[in-house]
């Protein structure tokens, strides 16, 4: 799973909104405490992120989110990066959170690869959000 550090880097303002500084303020804490292994795993999280993008085994964060945006009614609040083994292989999924319209919360994994679907959760699901679009 990708830290903080790296989704505040790589999310940018346009999803993550006021968050960014809280999640500013609890790295440079982080930094203070003698020891923390955060810091640098997040740091070596980014660095499989980007070598993933760059070869090709993911798309970029913003054609994932204006993707899901475009097919679902809602909007992206929460964004993960996640290298997960399947059935032929490893996948990367994009493990988003979505705020709806009446506010409710989904949960949906999008391979990071096509953009496509793979699961909704989450109260309105079937409603908003078609698993394998």
């Amino acid at each position: 799973m990708l830290r903080e550090a790296f989704i505040s880097r790589s999310a940018g303002a346009a999803y993550l909104g006021t968050m960014r500084d809280p999640i500013r303020a609890l790295v440079a804490a982080l930094a203070l405490v003698p020891g923390t292994p955060g810091l640098a795993v997040a740091s070596d999280d980014h660095e499989l992120a980007r070598e993933a993008l760059t070869s090709g085994q993911i798309r970029p964060l913003g054609e994932i989110v204006n993707s899901v945006q475009s097919r679902c009614r809602g909007k992206v609040i929460e964004v993960e990066l996640e290298r997960t083994s399947r059935e032929g292989g490893d996948l990367w999924l994009y493990q988003l959170r979505m705020m709806m319209p009446k506010g409710d919360i989904l949960r949906l994994d999008v391979d990071a690869a096509t953009t496509q679907i793979l699961k909704v959760k989450g109260q309105g699901a079937l409603d908003a959000c078609h698993a394998g679009s």
